[in-house]
């Protein structure tokens, strides 16, 4: 959907930008994480033209972003969250609290994240996969690999 060619960069992060990279599918995406499912309903939230969401909507369900299921009943059909995109929500919430702490307008609508069951405020960290200790940002260390790890998932 981009006029960059990302795919020919070896990098996880260019990947996923030349599926999410341009101005409007991440957004449909946020909306359908939200509970968002209808064209009509994405129209609305996002304000997008109809040419441009439907193009948008077709390239996320042959990705396998979303699912296009008809409305019983209906010539209408809803987008549904896949696995794929719910993978997606972490990234999502993460840009919303990075969003929260630069952005600082007052009509800026502010995103939170809290425990269903209990109601406290939850934040995004990293956590060491052996201890269950969260790692702040600074003590990272990234790596790049030219092949994938052991018990890492093939990406379709």
């Amino acid at each position: 959907m981009t006029t960059t060619n990302y795919q020919k960069l070896s990098c996880p992060v260019a990947r996923c930008l030349s599926i999410l990279g341009d101005q409007w599918t991440f957004l449909i995406v946020r909306d359908a994480l939200s509970g968002l499912s209808r064209f009509s309903e994405f129209r609305d939230s996002l304000g997008i033209s109809r040419n441009l969401l439907s193009t948008r909507l077709q390239h996320l369900c042959n990705v396998g972003i979303f699912e296009k299921r008809a409305l019983p009943g209906s010539k209408r059909y809803e987008y549904l969250p896949t696995e794929k995109c719910r993978d997606l929500q972490p990234v999502i919430l993460t840009m919303a609290g990075w969003g929260n702490r630069w952005f600082t307008d007052e009509e800026l609508t502010r995103v939170e994240c809290r425990d269903r069951r209990t109601g406290n405020l939850v934040d995004f960290g990293f956590v060491d996969r052996q201890s269950n200790q969260v790692i702040g940002a600074d003590n990272l260390i990234i790596e790049r690999h030219k092949t994938r790890l052991p018990g890492d998932k093939k990406l379709s």
